[in-house]
């Protein structure tokens, strides 16, 4: 299956509550299959100085793009109204390539 990646960019009005609230649940939910879809690998984008979260990246493999944009609209950090822009695209592996899943 192809691989896939999100690139979320955090509203600065809005991220530190939104994350403190819903991280839990979003945590949860990137730990289970959904739509088809799974996440290879993520976590958040920091500031430079590496205490301000201002994002966060996943990679997800899934059939299609489809599949993944109903994944990602299913995250409780989307549904929370966390991002203020998005970045979706398809990515050729080409280092590291995870182990297959059984």
């Amino acid at each position: 299956m192809p691989y896939f990646i999100f690139r979320g960019y955090d509203d600065p009005s809005t991220s530190a509550t939104i994350r403190a609230d819903v991280r839990p649940v979003h945590r949860v939910y990137l730990r289970q299959v959904h739509h088809g879809v799974r996440v290879v690998a993520g976590g958040m984008v920091v500031a430079d100085a590496g205490d301000d979260a201002t994002g966060t990246m996943l990679i997800l493999e899934g059939a299609d793009r489809a599949a993944v944009m109903r994944y990602l609209e299913a995250d409780p950090y989307w549904r929370a109204g966390l991002f203020a822009r998005y970045e979706v695209d398809r990515w050729a592996w080409g280092l590291g390539t995870p182990a297959p899943q059984d």
